[in-house]
């Protein structure tokens, strides 16, 4: 039968793969295959396509079990029959293994993600009580963005760059607290430019862009 182009299906659907590594053909000769009797092998299945020859096609592999060297996997047992015998509860924090023929046993479950750090550079806390945030409206400034959950509320940004020298007679700080910067009202002076960030808030200025220190000085 070598040379022979494998056969489209007589339902309509293609025929498996001959390239295909989990296809295995006995023929691909429909008529062929009537006068021959063959058995597929444990986890083999029979090919049904109609028109296509015949043969066996390996079945799906099982999920893997979780790995028992997963510090998160926590085994009872690795004996179906002896996990049938056994009652066992999983901590909190831990779901139930669910493979069959794994075993039984418990699995972490993936941990809450952290809470922004409050000390990070960009980290605006509005509040670390869930409740009371609930009660708060408030509004992140771009390119800033909100986070709220069981960590409490408020605004995420990217950190500053590099802070305006205060000992540079051209910049101005009038705060060097962010949260207090957000509660004050102030301008600044003709050709002078405003900032408020994690470095405060402040003036800087004409000859130096904010968000930069200046040098040599």
């Amino acid at each position: 039968m070598s040379g022979c182009k494998p056969p489209t299906g007589g339902g309509g659907g293609a025929c498996p793969d001959p390239s295909d590594p989990g296809v295995h053909y006995v023929s691909q000769d429909p008529d062929e295959c009537a006068l021959i009797d063959f058995v597929c092998a444990e986890g083999q299945t029979l090919m049904n396509a109609p028109g296509c020859g015949c043969g066996c096609i390996d079945e799906e592999p099982p999920p893997a079990c979780p790995d028992p060297s997963d510090p998160g996997v926590h085994y009872v047992s690795q004996d179906p029959d002896e996990c049938a015998l056994i009652d066992f509860v999983c901590a909190e924090g831990q779901r139930l293994m669910t493979q069959p023929g794994c075993g039984c046993g418990c699995i972490d479950e993936e941990p809450p993600p952290a809470c922004p750090d409050p000390g990070a550079p960009g980290v605006r806390y509005v509040s670390h009580d869930q409740n009371e945030c609930a009660l708060i409206d408030f509004a992140c400034s771009p390119p800033e963005r909100l986070f709220g959950g069981e960590c409490g509320c408020g605004c995420v940004g990217p950190a500053p760059e590099t802070c305006p020298d205060a000992a540079d007679p051209d910049v101005r700080y009038i705060s060097h607290d962010p949260e207090y910067c957000h509660l004050v009202d102030f301008i600044c002076a003709p050709g002078e430019a405003l900032f408020s960030d994690e470095c405060g808030c402040g003036c800087v200025g004409p000859d130096l862009p904010v968000g930069h220190a200046r040098q040599g000085k």
